[in-house]
């Protein structure tokens, strides 16, 4: 039997509607299941889908990432329940690196300086890889090659090509809106972050934490 056709504009109303109920539960843990069954939901479509990314594979991982206050959140509370002193520090100061030099880079620029992820550790592995963004989990390539030559930091007229999944993307882009849908319809804070700036803002202000938690809009200097 032939299957039928992906409906995104009813796979993102199906997602919201789902993602509203869960929020009406016990906000922080709906806030971490939320984050999850948005991934879920675009990861049931993609099981088996072919996939040319691997573990320590990070040529894409010079791109700007954008995420959910909710992502930047349960990030951050990862971190600091998984890394040891050692890991955190060198985690820090990769995250203190890149936001000094690259935070308003855009991605050519970042491609052309190899302007890598502080997430990615030593051996260029995701340290986060758990909870890895929905941005991040929507980007995936289908040739290695062609994802190696894109990246590639050279400076060209011509846009760099991968041969990329787009079906996942546009997946992925539709549960992150359905997401941030989600968190509005209960009056809580729906704008996105860079992802460095977010997990260090949660982390060195525990507060703003409660104040999302709560349903108030994080301070103007949060994004600074």
């Amino acid at each position: 039997m032939t299957q039928a056709p992906l409906n995104l504009d009813r796979f993102a109303s199906d997602l919201t509607d789902q993602l509203v109920a869960v929020l009406s539960q016990s906000r922080e843990p709906a806030l971490t299941r939320a984050v999850q069954r948005s991934a879920e939901a675009a990861e049931d479509f993609c099981r088996e889908r072919p996939l040319a990314c691997a573990a320590g594979c990070p040529h894409c991982c010079v791109l700007n990432v954008a995420v959910l206050l909710p992502e930047a959140m349960i990030i951050a509370s990862w971190i600091q329940a998984q890394f040891s002193p050692t890991v955190f520090g060198a985690l820090r100061e990769r995250l203190n690196f890149h936001l000094s030099w690259s935070r308003w880079m855009d991605d050519e620029e970042r491609i052309a300086k190899r302007m890598q992820c502080p997430m990615l550790d030593e051996t260029g592995r995701c340290a986060i890889h758990p909870v890895r963004p929905l941005s991040c989990r929507g980007v995936a390539s289908l040739d290695a090659a062609s994802c190696h030559e894109a990246f590639r930091p050279i400076i060209t007229d011509e846009a760099p090509l991968v041969v990329a999944d787009l079906l996942r993307k546009a997946l992925y882009n539709e549960a992150f809106t359905a997401l941030a849908r989600a968190l509005r319809h209960h009056r809580l804070d729906d704008r996105s972050i860079d992802l460095g700036l977010g997990v260090v803002g949660f982390l060195d202000r525990p507060e703003c934490r409660e104040l999302l938690l709560c349903g108030a809009q994080l301070p103007r200097d949060f994004w600074a």
